[in-house]
């Protein structure tokens, strides 16, 4: 998680601080880049709960489904969209990166969590 956390606050910072990266080719119209800036700050945010939730996944692991969740949606929003032809095939190694890679980890985190294999990573007993 802590890995995929450095992951998600290094891309939402460059996404928001250079949303053309992105763009593969298409203009960047002002609505477009608006658009993108908070996208980068939503990827940034999921690495900040990421972080939290790696400290202790048994506890925390509703943070790590929702980043499941949208790391599921993603890319079947992207083919769909690549089929509709409103995007350039090129697209989906975006989603390779940012959200194929991770659903086994994450979806193997669910997994322990679920059935209270993990053990918290903080100890409860003196709070650190």
């Amino acid at each position: 998680m802590y890995l995929a956390a450095a992951y998600n606050i290094f891309c939402g910072a460059a996404i928001s601080l250079k949303p053309e990266i992105i763009l593969f080719g298409n203009p960047p119209t002002d609505f477009l880049i608006i658009i993108l800036q908070c996208v980068g700050m939503l990827v940034g945010v999921y690495g900040v709960a990421y972080y939290f939730a790696g400290r202790d996944p048994q506890v925390y692991w509703p943070l790590i489904l929702v980043g499941f969740i949208g790391k599921l949606l993603g890319p079947l929003g992207s083919v769909y969209y690549i089929w509709q032809g409103k995007l350039a095939p090129v697209f989906f190694w975006v989603n390779v990166w940012n959200d194929i890679i991770w659903l086994i980890p994450f979806g193997w985190i669910i997994y322990q969590a679920m059935n209270n294999h993990l053990l918290p990573t903080v100890d409860k007993t003196t709070h650190r």
